[in-house]
């Protein structure tokens, strides 16, 4: 199999070491332009990132020291759901055994628990985030090496990936322009290359993909942010293993620490807001002096492809679709699809549209995924004090993935609850839904459960009550550990 990588950057030094990694006897060429720049922004993942590392057999002592990495457990929002309400979480691990989730909801009804201690109570990840301390060798409590996301310079993974994974493992590099695609072959200044497959991972421009587009800005609307990096003014405190993000007037920011700076951006909506108010709200919000030349704006449009595999091509990356990085989608998509490709193509010679429409039907329903679970988080937002907050209180949502779960939540009977109230493919979407305040277990719910005999003698909220997570104390603070265990030198 004959296959021309188009594009570098993560998004396609990740799919050369996939392939080279998968398919070993392939032909692979990588053609990156020296006149595209990388976006750059994508610097914090999920705990899945994990999965395609452990694909590629790499270690975290091999790569993070090289990129500036740092681990992350946890994501915390401010300001989501009311201004200047508690900073809630959407922590990554196992949940530990209270018992069903109906169970906690129930309880937190009756004895008028505040809904934002459900991840703390249980995520051991949520309670360490909060107390800045890493959870090494927490098990059975948390594993690091098997739960954890990353914050890391993307420019520098992508570099390094090249150097040491890609390149000696047989990827062919070419720098040059593509300046035709046509006839099964890419058009460089110098030379043409035909192949098999081509992967399309030149970013927002998706040159050679062409494949109709499915907008997602009706219900997710920011378009831009301007992004920076910043110095740290004291590594030991803010060198936390989260992800923070914080509701502005028109959108948000996110606060990503490496082990060099922190990454941070503003992601707004233009028709609330404009660049160059957003700049000074997101300016002042930073409270930085100086602040010329230090700021970059990211135009995008949110949505898909609606073939991300179409003829012999296959997007990757930007050029498969953009969803705002409130979750940290971008990386996601991209690893994910590719382990997508290598089970659909497993060791299959010859390619045939059954595989192209798996692959998408794959990758359609990660992307309506990820979109929903993004919308949740203003969905059930109460904020109205700017137009942007009143505007998307008034956006109706689509009946796509977690979004129609919450909607059949939120009008069922009260006998259906402990079933459709679970851990699993749900335990993140309970997360961010605690976190604003909602409870299945509503007014009305109860009034049922009262009416149909309740549920037994009462009893004291204390035995109700969650045990205290144990020995946090005793663990590092982050910089206190990359210092000794990766950064050492």
């Amino acid at each position: 199999m004959k296959i021309c990588i188009v594009g570098g950057g993560s998004a396609g030094w990740m799919t050369a070491s996939t392939l080279v990694k998968a398919y070993p006897e392939w032909d692979i060429t990588l053609v990156e332009s020296p006149k595209v720049a990388s976006v750059g922004v994508g610097e914090s993942t999920t705990q899945f990132f994990r999965q395609w590392l452990h694909f590629l057999g790499l270690k975290d002592e091999e790569w993070m020291p090289h990129c500036d990495a740092t681990y992350k457990i946890s994501v915390r929002f401010h300001n989501f759901h009311e201004k200047g309400d508690k900073p809630w979480q959407y922590p990554f691990g196992q949940p530990r055994n209270l018992g069903t989730p109906d169970i906690w909801f129930y309880n937190a009804m009756r004895y008028g628990w505040d809904t934002d201690k459900f991840a703390k109570d249980y995520w051991y990840a949520a309670a360490c985030a909060d107390e800045n301390r890493l959870p090494v060798n927490s098990l059975p409590f948390y594993d690091l090496y098997r739960e954890c996301g990353f914050h890391f310079d993307a420019v520098k993974f992508a570099n390094w990936l090249r150097d040491n994974y890609a390149k000696p493992r047989g990827i062919r590099h070419i720098t040059g322009h593509v300046k035709q695609f046509a006839d099964d072959k890419i058009y460089l200044d110098d030379r043409v290359i035909n192949a098999d497959l081509f992967f399309d991972c030149t970013g927002f421009n998706g040159i050679l993909n062409q494949s109709e587009w499915v907008d997602y800005s009706d219900y997710l609307p920011n378009n831009r942010a301007w992004v920076t990096r910043l110095p740290y003014k004291n590594k030991e405190e803010q060198m936390v293993p989260a992800t923070d993000c914080t509701a502005l007037s028109s959108g948000w920011v996110w606060n990503v620490p490496t082990w060099e700076r922190i990454g941070t951006g503003y992601n707004f909506c233009n028709k609330y807001i404009s660049e160059e108010d957003a700049l000074k709200e997101f300016i002042d919000y930073l409270d930085i002096d100086d602040a010329e030349g230090k700021f970059r704006l990211v135009e995008y449009n949110t949505g898909r492809r609606k073939e991300i595999w179409n003829k012999n091509v296959v997007s990757i990356g930007l050029s498969a679709g953009f969803i705002e990085p409130l979750e940290s989608n971008g990386l996601l998509s991209v690893h994910s699809f590719l382990l997508f490709f290598t089970r659909v193509m497993d060791q299959r010679k010859v390619i045939t549209q059954f595989m192209r429409d798996t692959f998408n039907h794959a990758c359609n329903m990660a992307f309506d995924t990820f979109s929903s679970f993004v919308a949740l988080h203003y969905s059930l937002t109460q904020r109205d004090d700017t137009e942007y907050w009143k505007a998307v209180g008034k956006i109706k949502y689509p009946d796509i993935g977690l979004l129609s779960y919450f909607k059949n939540l939120q009008t069922a009977d009260s006998t259906t609850y402990d079933t459709n109230i679970a851990f699993g493919t749900y335990e993140g979407c309970l997360a961010v839904a605690a976190g604003h305040g909602w409870n299945p277990f509503n007014a009305t719910i109860m009034s049922e459960i009262n009416f149909n005999g309740g549920v037994g003698e009462e009893s004291p909220a204390a035995m109700f009550e969650v045990p205290p997570w144990t020995g946090i104390d005793s663990l590092p603070r982050p910089y206190d550990y990359y210092k000794r265990k990766l950064y050492a030198d």
